[in-house]
């Protein structure tokens, strides 16, 4: 017996009971302390739903859910219920007693809305639903035509069955992006006649690739021809200049080394072999190379106007007054109605290794900039997060804590964000979330990482942990293809945030180029968004951390003039030691 409790009425509400439990009610009636026979019946409370729902495995016909089982009784029986409708309309049930399911036969490249709930004694609990797609499918490639005398050719593919964003081409090495030439052909240019190319069509769709298909192009023989005639005439031109231009080009030869060997305190890129030496020379009387070199730097960039970021209305969005964006390269927001100022959010679009607009650096929110931040994110259908502060550091607030500390959802405008997982490791931790459009009825998947490990103040003792943590964020940039810059932030949105720009763009430098060119790539950042590594301790440990990458790095073997080989692999290989390291 677990309660008796008497009423006078002909209803009574039992209370603090256990979730997901069949109980045995008996009723019977008293009067003039004679008891009457009773009535029995069983019934249960509604169970606890499942917690933690994600999307463990998805190919392009079947994705897989996985849970916990809920709070209050663990043992059997439980039955799962799981539903899945694909723009809005019901696809099919399903039911399990396990803790996942495998959904097969679905479309590919098409997103779901799937929810789950238990069942227990004929109750069923509250609703869990979590968006997911399926996987786009590969084209196929259906004609590569020479065009242009062999200088271009012409590639026809179908459209995949499902849903795409865009495909991503390859011929001979180089890459193009198409947004929606399917069955129709795209003209692409700059190849060489009587030649072969491969060339691969990749589709695109939520930021996940599909197989790519692939076909071998074969460019016609006329250019070469024809260049063969124009090439002798031209010769018999050449002849009489040649040596001419030879003693000329020979002189300036002279003249250019003779400047790069004074200039040296003003360096340009530099070779991958010659970096160490560089950091030593840099290092030496406390780091006076670094200091001279900073010092070029102090005022790159602040002649630019922020007229819109200094207007009266945006003062209460920026957290530092002297860390305003440039109007040219400030990232507009979508101008909401009745509100003056409303397209304006401190973030600038910073270069990167191929765009002018490869990242945006922004400023940590405000309690105030909340909403304009995930409006950013939503206007830029920006899949990744870089959070590179916490958000209390040594009783200063740094940066709001801008996502849900739980499962339940923040609503913010028209958008919801839901917090779908979390994983904490000892200097990062990563987190799933989910941005919904409320009128638009469209989901976003976004994917943050959080560094933890950089001091308040001054800079990470040892490069390891940082250099591990890119390793991460950079292997996850480069599998989500599709989607709108990576939006990187500290506090001010300059300093831990533009020292981690300029060291992925490096590294991606050095294996593209052999070259680095740290001086001229942070300048370059200047010109987009002032401060960009805002200290020369950043200045110099982001040299650190490029020196400590490249002695992690094995040398390639009997290649002369290349340094390091299979960048790609290398990056991921090294983690392991990288994550093993102990603090000094």
């Amino acid at each position: 017996v677990q309660g008796t409790q008497n009423t006078s009425d002909t209803s009574i509400t039992v209370k603090e009971l256990k979730a997901g439990t069949l109980y045995n009610f008996t009723v019977w009636v008293e009067r003039n302390g004679t008891n009457s026979t009773s009535s029995t019946i069983d019934t249960s409370t509604v169970p606890n739903t499942v917690t933690s729902l994600r999307v463990q495995d998805l190919t392009n016909s079947s994705i897989v859910l996985s849970w916990r089982v809920p709070l209050g009784p663990e043992q059997p029986p439980y039955t799962y219920w799981v539903q899945w409708l694909r723009k809005g309309s019901e696809q099919g049930t399903q039911s399990t007693s396990d803790t996942n399911i495998t959904l097969k036969e679905l479309e590919a490249g098409t997103l779901y809305t799937l929810t789950v709930w238990v069942e227990r004694y004929n109750v069923n609990s509250t609703n869990e639903t979590i968006d997911a797609s399926t996987a786009p499918d590969p084209v196929t490639i259906t004609s590569c035509v020479s065009t242009s005398g062999g200088y271009g050719v012409i590639l026809t593919w179908s459209c995949p069955p499902g849903g795409y964003e865009v495909f991503k081409l390859d011929v001979g090495g180089k890459s193009f992006q198409d947004m929606s030439s399917c069955g129709s052909g795209v003209s692409l240019s700059g190849f060489q006649p009587a030649q072969s190319y491969l060339a691969t069509v990749t589709t695109v769709w939520d930021g996940m690739r599909s197989p790519p298909a692939s076909m071998t192009c074969y460019t016609e023989s006329t250019g070469v021809i024809i260049g063969s005639i124009v090439g002798i005439l031209l010769f018999l031109i050449l002849l009489g200049l040649l040596i001419f231009f030879l003693k000329k080009r020979n002189k300036k030869s002279q003249e250019k080394q003779e400047s790069t060997d004074l200039a040296f305190s003003f360096p340009g890129d530099i070779l991958a072999e010659d970096f160490a030496d560089h950091v030593r020379r840099n290092e030496k009387d406390s780091n006076c190379g670094f200091a001279e070199e900073y010092q070029q730097l102090a005022i790159e960039g602040h002649d630019q106007p922020h007229t819109v970021a200094s207007a009266p209305e945006n003062n209460a969005k920026n957290r530092y007054r002297d860390v305003l964006p440039y109007d040219w390269s400030r990232v507009p927001l979508k101008t909401l109605h009745g509100e003056p100022g409303s397209d304006y959010i401190n973030a600038s679009f910073v270069p990167g290794l191929w765009s002018s607009q490869e990242f945006i650096a922004a400023q940590g929110p405000l309690p105030q900039t909340v909403g304009d931040f995930w409006r950013l994110v939503w206007e830029q259908q920006s899949h990744t997060l870089v959070m590179l502060t916490n958000c209390v550091e040594s009783g200063r607030v740094k940066c709001e804590h801008y996502w849900p500390l739980d499962s339940q959802p923040c609503t913010h405008g028209h958008l919801q964000v839901t917090l779908l997982g979390e994983e904490v490791t000892e200097n990062w931790a990563t987190r799933d979330l989910k941005l919904f459009h409320v009128e638009e009825q469209k989901a976003l998947s976004v994917r943050q990482f959080h560094y933890t490990a950089w001091p308040d103040h001054g800079v990470p003792h040892s490069p390891d942990p940082l250099l591990a943590f890119w390793k991460v964020l950079r292997k996850w940039l480069n599998q989500k293809m599709g989607g709108g810059p990576p939006i990187v932030h500290c506090s001010a949105g300059v300093g831990r945030t533009g020292t981690l720009i300029a060291l992925d763009v490096l590294l991606r430098q050095l294996e593209c180029e052999g070259l680095l060119g740290p001086f001229n790539f942070v300048r370059k950042m200047r010109e987009s968004r002032p401060s960009m590594v805002q200290t020369e301790a950043q200045y110099v440990f982001l040299h650190q951390c490029i020196l400590r990458f490249l002695q992690q790095s094995p040398r390639a073997p009997e290649k002369k003039g290349v340094i390091y080989e299979n960048m790609v692999d290398l990056l991921y290989e090294n983690v392991a030691a990288i994550q093993a390291h102990k603090s000094e």
